[in-house]
This record gives structure tokens, sequence and C-alpha cells, in this order.
């Protein structure tokens, strides 16, 4: 189950969140991916339409150093013993069921802040929508219908967050609780 979720987390880490369909250009002209937006380069052509649009520099090499650190997370839970315990408050759990949870958590974090940076971003630029669509008019001469929605790497990403959180939780009932071996 941990190695399905690995694989759904880098599955949804490299398909498109988000992205602003402009009809005029026939094309997504913003897709947003976890590590990245992409801007395509009909748009790239117009900056002046969206400066400020950018992401930071180190927006980039830190969620790779994100995804590098889940990824260790889900890895390292294949390999410690399941007789090792971690006590929190009341609760008494297995290492490997700390690391998956705690890669769960980390992942619903994420794309619960991405919707909401999105929902924070999109409107500055036209008034755009999370998901929807508006009519934009920069001049006379260009104007388009704009569609944003976010994408089903999104939805997924959500999917896969949720399973690995709650596998933390059941992951002894899964795969068995470790016999201790009496000296």
């Amino acid at each position: 189950m941990t190695i399905a979720g690995l694989g759904g987390l880098v599955d949804t880490w490299f398909q498109p969140w988000w992205t602003a369909y402009i009809e005029a250009l026939r094309e997504n002209g913003v897709t947003i991916f976890p590590y990245n937006m992409v801007i395509s380069g009909t748009l790239r052509d117009y900056p002046q339409w969206i400066v400020g649009a950018e992401m930071p520099t180190w927006f980039w090499p830190l969620m790779w150093v994100y995804l590098a650190v889940m990824i260790g997370l889900l890895l390292l839970s294949l390999f410690v013993s399941s007789a090792d315990r971690v006590r929190l408050g009341k609760i008494d759990i297995s290492l490997p069921q700390l690391l998956v949870g705690l890669a769960g958590f980390a992942y619903i974090v994420y794309v619960v802040t991405f919707v909401v940076v999105v929902a924070i971003r999109a409107p500055q630029f036209y008034d755009v929508p999370v998901q929807g669509s508006i009519f934009i008019s920069m001049n006379e001469h260009t104007e388009s219908y704009v569609i944003t929605s976010l994408q089903s790497g999104y939805f997924t990403a959500c999917a896969v967050a949720a399973v690995l959180f709650i596998l933390g939780f059941l992951r002894e009932k899964i795969v068995g609780k470790a016999e201790l071996l009496a000296g």
C-alpha cells in the first residue's frame, strides 16, 4: 500500500493542477504544476499582461526538496521495524505508521495550501476565478474568454494525500502487528 501511495504521489507531482485556458489563443495560457508554473509561448509574447505572475526563484528548488523528503519518508517506512514504537500523548504507534501518516499529513497541507494560494493570487490577474469563466478585455482588439479550472491531477493528489494519511493509522491492521521476540 505504501508503494502504491508513493507511486500516486510521484504521478500527481507531474500532472497539471490548475490551468487558465484562453479561448482566443486556443491553448492553456497558464498551467500550474505542484513545483512550477508554465506560461505558454504565445502568452509570453505579451509580458505586460502577466506582470507579477511568476513564481519566486526559491519555489522550484524548495518543492523538489519537499518531494525528496516525502519520498524519503515513505521509503524509510518500508525499512524500519514496526517494533520501533513512538508515543504521541496517549497514542502509541509504530515508526512506519508515523512516517506514512506524516507524509500523508504533509501532502494534505500542501494541497490545501495550493488551492488557497491560487484562490488568493488568481483574482489579482483580471479577477480570474479559481474555477470558472471570465471575459477579459485588454483593449478593443485583444479580448477573450478565459476558462480556469483545477485539474484532475489536483483532485488525484487530494485523494493520494488522504489515503497516505489514513494508511498511517491503518498500516498495522493491513500488514499485521510486529511480533516482539522475547530474548
